[in-house]
């Protein structure tokens, strides 16, 4: 194998490179082995590839660029996943730069165990490295062993963007291929297209973020029309809007034709949900016969009755669908357009009219759903109710996730919830903010809030906001909660003690959220007994259920501080944590008391703090250093509970993290991915 490659009209001496970044091995070819054959793209690994052996060599080198390489999806394979690199700028960093984009380009022509690409401008960016960028071009040319790319972030440079574009085409070895909104409409002509028609094993592809023309829409549809692979599929609304011939589009006739897609997801207008009953009716209607469609979503449309009732039509018809999400939409009755334009009531606002859409349904039929998300935005109680009345007797459907909830209507919408018998499948997924009426209000009713913000600026005194977070901690779906505390919260001792007992015992936590408000200093607060640091930083390490913690927005003070990093750096429970203090400077002394201690913790899988300056870059990287490691035990330990890799590197992966709260999001992240 030559141990050269060229850049332009220079040729890079591989030797050369080893010897001044020593143990990489560049010149030693991949020796990743799996369960499927020699180069291992899927199945359990026999064995890894000597990148492995010095992980934390490559990534500082890589790190230049933004990039890190993870063991994230299976064991003995490596994704390149995008991190957040601030660099100086100069010729230091051009240098560096330099010598990334080649890693880079070895690692995807030389080495089979890299599967996974998030690629953005990064790697194409940067004065004086025009003949670098080729390294990256003639790398996605070259690799045949790539699975999974994600391309986003290409703004600028359009000379470059149109070869790259071009090379991406030629990767006919992808399985996953996700597309930006900043890509431009030409990258559907150059890349996506030839890629579809040529690929034998692209079986997941997204495209939301690109709106089309109907040149492009058409293309893309035809594209589709020809390929025999793609399964998965993601696209947004205006691709049903072009190529239209005998009033149907070209996308509906790929829909209606496909034999092998079995899942859709159909993105609207985000924010700002449109009715137009005939693009429903275009995605559902060549549905009805699919055999193998097993997950429908639609997002950020006005559903009419008339497409409840072909959706009703849809899950008893069709007979495979598992998953329906319509959480993101919105509802308007069947004349909605013309009572808007009149002021006139129509008949259905009556509280005593059945929900003449659920009609539809089949109750024979041998329905599948075992999943459905539903906005309750403009929902009707008694359609509510008519509907859950409906979905009790559907044995398959575990889980029914209402969101939209407005917050006047929770009691009643609970208490349709109960009055159906469906208190153990239906969760009520949304954020409210709330205060102690809202809380006392809901006390009958404990299952009805999951996610809560409270403010202490909007109670009536420190002693009310206290007793707020109680009642919200009484709520046993209550996972994620967010505190605002103002100066003069922080400042009452008895208030500030009381919130921070109930936090140590909330047992259903999941994720806690502190956010300061007006100065909210916390390195003047209430101590822990003869401890220099706050009492409540204390109790809340006390609690083994938080796995996300966020602390932003406030002063923290040194001793804080150093307690803080102490916690984490020694935490076997938290998974996450986000930090960010009103002071840089607070927030360089936190990232260098972390990165001192940080490669104690083995099960840590994301750290970010917000707001820091380049004088703590080196730092930094030993924090991406240790998650990197981390991630890949968790991956193992995951796969190896999952009897999916047995290998006695999963096992000991197993050994340093079971029992953690990061192994078990691990796993659970692995089931619903099955």
């Amino acid at each position: 194998m030559s141990h050269k490659i060229s850049i332009g009209t220079e040729e890079i001496d591989l030797d050369e490179l080893d010897r001044r970044i020593p143990e990489l091995g560049l010149n030693v070819p991949c020796c990743a082995k799996g369960g499927d054959g020699e180069d291992g793209v899927s199945g359990p690994s026999s064995s890894v590839c000597h990148v492995f052996d010095n992980l934390s060599r490559w990534n500082y080198v890589l790190w230049h660029v933004g990039l890190q390489l993870r063991e994230f999806r299976v064991p003995g394979r490596l994704s390149l996943e995008l991190v957040v690199y601030k660099d100086g700028g100069g010729r230091a960093h051009q240098a560096r730069s330099r010598d990334a984009r080649i890693l880079f380009h070895v690692l995807l022509v030389r080495h089979g165990c890299v599967e996974s690409l998030h690629l953005d401008e990064a790697l194409v960016e940067g004065a004086g490295l025009g003949e670098c960028r080729e390294l990256v071009v003639s790398a996605l040319r070259q690799n045949t062993s790539l699975q999974a790319l994600t391309v986003w972030r290409l703004h600028e440079y359009t000379s470059v963007r149109s070869d790259l574009f071009e090379a991406i085409g030629t990767m006919t070895n992808l399985r996953e291929l996700a597309l930006d909104s900043t890509l431009p409409r030409s990258f559907v002509q150059d890349a996506l297209c030839p890629l579809l028609v040529a690929t034998t094993c692209l079986t997941t592809l997204s495209t939301v973020g690109i709106f089309h023309d109907d040149e492009t829409g058409k293309r893309l549809s035809d594209a589709l029309l020809r390929n025999e692979t793609v399964e998965t599929l993601s696209v947004q609304y205006s691709i049903l809007n072009t190529g239209q011939y005998n009033e149907r589009s070209v996308f509906c006739d790929f829909l209606a034709n496909s034999t092998r897609l079995t899942s859709l997801s159909v993105q609207g207008v985000p924010g700002c949900p449109f009715f137009i009953d005939p693009i429903i009716k275009s995605i559902v209607s060549p549905l009805f016969f699919s055999t193998r469609l097993r997950k429908l979503r639609l997002c950020s449309f006005r559903l009419s009755a008339d497409c409840a009732a072909l959706l009703a039509y849809l899950v008893s018809r069709q007979g495979c669908l598992e998953i329906l999400d319509i959480g993101d939409c919105l509802w308007s009755p069947k004349d909605w357009l013309e009572r808007c334009s009149t002021g006139i009531p129509a008949d259905d606002d009556r509280e005593d009219q059945t929900c003449l859409w659920m009609e539809l349904f089949d109750f024979t039929a041998p329905v599948q759903l075992s999943f459905m998300a539903l906005g309750c935005d403009e929902l009707k109680l008694h359609e509510l109710r008519d509907l859950l009345n409906t979905a009790v007797a559907i044995e398959s459907l575990k889980t029914v996730s209402l969101r939209n909830v407005p917050l006047d209507e929770l009691k009643a919408v609970c208490r349709v919830i109960r009055e159906a018998g469906m208190l153990s499948r239906v969760h009520i997924e949304e954020l409210y903010y709330v205060d102690s009426s809202t809380l006392s209000n809901l006390q009958e009713y404990p299952e009805a809030l999951s996610k809560v913000v409270i403010r202490s600026f909007a109670e009536t005194g420190p002693q009310a906001f206290a007793e707020a977070v109680q009642l919200a901690c009484y709520c046993y779906r209550v996972t994620m909660l967010e505190l605002q505390l103002d100066r003069g919260f922080l400042s009452n001792v008895l208030a500030f003690r009381k919130l921070s007992e109930y936090l140590s015992t909330a047992v259903s936590l999941r994720q806690l959220w502190l956010t300061g408000r007006d100065e909210a200093h916390l390195g003047r607060t209430l101590r822990s007994a003869k401890r220099p640091y706050s009492v409540l930083l204390d109790l809340i390490f006390k609690n083994s259920a938080i796995r996300i913690l966020r602390i932003t927005d406030f002063r923290v003070g040194e001793e804080n501080l150093r307690f803080l990093a102490d916690e984490v750096c020694a935490s076997k429970t938290l998974c996450w944590l986000i930090f960010s203090s009103v002071d840089n400077a607070e927030n360089d002394t936190f990232v260098r008391l972390i990165a001192a201690k940080f490669r104690d913790n083995m099960t840590m899988s994301y750290l970010n703090v917000l707001e820091r300056t380049d004088c703590v870059d080196d730092e930094w990287f030993v924090i991406e250093d240790v998650i990197s490691r981390n991630t890949g035990h968790l991956t193992c330990a995951a796969h190896y509970i999952l009897g999916k890799d047995r290998s006695p590197r999963c096992a000991a992966a197993f050994d340093i993290v079971r029992g953690t709260n990061a192994l078990m999001s691990r796993v659970d992240d692995l089931k619903q991915q099955v």
